[in-house]
């Protein structure tokens, strides 16, 4: 079992060991689940079967793993029988299911600096997965993604992110603005129904799980807004940053995701989003025992598996999406990865 209170401490073990070799999920999100399950005739107890995990690990302020959190949700949507199971969850969360995160979230100016809040400090959330915001013309997406190589693909997550995603913009902007156009990894429901109550149009399928908002939704002033509490919120993220046991090689791994698929993401461009030059980020990642290739590498391999499991999408689109010139290199390094073919 591997249960973590915040900041990261283990019971009885080393921290800045364990969580560099696995990745770990704030587990506040799954308190609302038991009264979904219950619903359905199914118990909380039921759902973590498996896992390794009690009820008793599931709390606002407790961590576990990544690819739990995930196996969790899908043994939910199997056992109740609800296929939108992520979206009922993700539509009972707010800002408080995200910690420290969320008061620097709620004290932001406008809902663009909140939204940049969430990706800026997300990884004090989860550390096998990223949430980003990428201009896109005159509209700004709001994206999340796994990197985590550990987990099995799971549709329920990317329902549950983006049903957050819209229920943290409705809690922030009190309802007043929805997105433009909304995308998914996730396959096709059988009825795709439930999904409508996102509010704005739905395609799944796609490259990416995002959501797309105007720059004037971008910029609408928070009625929450709060300087003087921002401030000391930021403070809290700060210290918890300072302590963080993931390492430089946790931190690389998650801006990669955040910029794979908008082109090459060299190690200068990572390192200058790190705040750090190249030749320091290179001994620190020798230091861990890794190094900048492997790990863009993992990422890569991560989102290929995704994809693939999700999507229809063709494997010359996937080799593009993760940064290979030619399919045929795509295919080489996916076989050195994994042992075995995109095709299979």
């Amino acid at each position: 079992m591997l249960s973590l209170t915040a900041p990261f401490a283990i019971f009885g073990q080393d921290p800045a060991l364990e969580t560099r070799k696995i990745a770990l999920q704030r587990a506040a999100p799954l308190v609302q689940l038991a009264p979904l399950l219950a619903a359905a005739g199914v118990s909380l107890e039921d759902a973590l079967d498996g896992t390794g995990l009690s009820v008793d690990d599931i709390g606002p302020d407790r961590f576990i793993p990544f690819a739990a959190f995930l196996e969790i949700l899908e043994r939910s949507a199997t056992l109740s029988g609800n296929a939108d199971i992520g979206l009922q969850l993700g539509r009972r969360l707010g800002l408080g299911v995200l910690g420290p995160v969320g008061d620097v979230m709620r004290h932001a100016a406008t809902l663009g600096e909140a939204l940049a809040d969430f990706a800026a400090f997300q990884i004090l959330n989860c550390t096998g997965a990223a949430v980003y915001l990428h201009r896109v013309g005159d509209e700004v997406m709001w994206g999340y993604g796994i990197y985590d190589s550990a987990h099995a693909a799971s549709p329920v997550i990317h329902d549950a992110v983006i049903a957050v995603g819209s229920a943290l913009i409705a809690e922030l902007a009190r309802g007043m603005v929805r997105p433009n156009e909304i995308t998914l990894m996730r396959p096709a429901p059988a009825d795709p129904a439930p999904w409508r109550s996102l509010g704005a149009p739905v395609r799944f399928g796609q490259a990416r799980t995002c959501m797309f908002l105007s720059r004037s939704a971008m910029a609408r002033p928070l009625t929450t807004a709060d300087a003087g509490a921002r401030d000391a919120a930021l403070g809290k993220v700060a210290s918890y940053l300072a302590r963080a046991p993931w390492g430089w090689a946790g931190r690389t791994r998650h801006v990669l995701r955040t910029r794979l698929q908008d082109g090459p993401p060299t190690m200068p461009e990572v390192a200058r989003h790190l705040d750090i030059d190249v030749r320091t980020l290179r001994r620190a990642l020798a230091r861990e025992g890794t190094g900048f290739a492997e790990i863009r590498d993992q990422v890569r391999s991560a989102v290929a598996c995704e994809l693939l499991s999700l999507t229809r999408l063709p494997v010359g689109d996937i080799a593009e999406i993760v940064d290979f010139a030619t399919p045929s290199s795509f295919v080489h390094a996916f076989r050195r990865w994994t042992g075995t073919t995109p095709s299979a």
